[in-house]
């Protein structure tokens, strides 16, 4: 499984590259064999109430389906990270079983 992780807007520091790494691969482990890609793309939304939030759109690629493709916001880049994940790998469940 290939991890692409780019954020537009400010440059991400290696620390954060690990953490948002790990929280992809450890969360995505059991359908590793069946993920050909992800493509992690952050940026920076404005928001009425919270001011910015951090958005995480995750593109999983799968060999011989389609793609999935999910959207997250949160607080931070850990939080936002976490929650498309999470969205992604309970879209993943629904289409591989």
């Amino acid at each position: 499984m290939k991890l692409n992780l780019r954020m537009t807007g400010k440059a991400i520091g290696s620390a954060a590259k690990a953490k948002a790494s790990k929280i992809v691969s450890d969360q995505l482990l059991k359908y590793v064999a069946n993920i050909r890609k992800v493509k992690v793309h952050i940026d920076e939304v404005p928001s009425k109430f919270h001011g910015t939030l951090t958005q995480c759109s995750i593109e999983v690629l799968l060999p011989g389906l389609p793609s999935i493709s999910v959207k997250a916001k949160g607080k931070n880049l850990v939080q936002a990270i976490s929650r498309a994940v999470s969205n992604s790998e309970t879209v993943l469940t629904q289409k591989l079983c």
